[in-house]
């Protein structure tokens, strides 16, 4: 019995020992998990850091267009704007028919436009004219006309001056006009020059109907 008694001492002295042992590695445990959890947090903080920038980026352009079309109240005023950047003279017909007279490379342009609608109409009158009495040129005119209208953007059309006994053409455009339009200057310029290449494909198509005739 006196043996047996210190001999249990001894083991309940063991057992308390191993468990205290223990502790520091289920401690240890927690405090890495408590770690990862407070990593894991600071996480989206990160992530929140590029989203407010481009946020702020997102609103500064916002702000911008809102600037930009205080500045310029419609497409009349936008139009003109325009105008004067390109280097464009221009004259202001009567308020009522909104029409805007401009030379452009030397030829003279109207444009009709208003604040209230978003388009503007350009046209290009009297640049070409034939004699009423010369009928084969008038129908390599016709003819010359339906060409150009299936392989251009702008339209050709002609008008019949019974004073002057002339057919004369003219070409017309309507496009979209609106502070959004990325470099709008060029988008003007671009149409514009749709016209001349309009003049040259109606003369190279009268000339081409000439050369045709001949052969047969």
């Amino acid at each position: 019995m006196e043996v047996f008694i210190p001999l249990l001492v001894f083991v309940i002295v063991l057992v308390l020992a191993h468990q205290r042992s223990q502790v520091p590695d289920y401690m240890s445990q927690q405090d890495s998990e408590s770690t990862g959890d407070e990593d894991d947090a600071t996480e989206p903080m990160n992530d929140t850091t590029p989203r407010q920038n481009k946020g702020k980026t997102t609103n500064e352009k916002e702000k911008k267009t809102m600037e930009t079309e205080k500045k310029i109240v419609g497409t009349r005023d936008l139009l003109l704007d325009t105008l004067t950047k390109i280097g464009c003279q221009y004259e202001l017909g009567e308020e009522e028919d909104q029409k805007i007279v401009f030379a452009f490379q030397g030829e003279q342009f109207i444009a009709y436009a208003n604040n209230e609608w978003k388009f503007v109409q350009l046209w290009d009158t009297h640049w070409g004219h034939i004699e009423l009495d010369d009928v084969e040129e008038l129908s390599r005119l016709r003819k010359a006309i339906n060409a150009a209208n299936l392989n251009n953007s702008v339209s050709t059309v002609f008008t019949i001056d019974e004073v002057g006994k002339t057919m004369d053409v003219h070409c017309k455009s309507t496009i979209l006009f609106i502070p959004t339009i990325p470099s709008i200057d060029e988008y003007l310029k671009f149409e514009l020059l749709e016209f001349f290449r309009a003049h040259q494909f109606v003369e190279n198509e009268m000339t081409k109907l000439r050369e045709q005739e001949k052969t047969v």
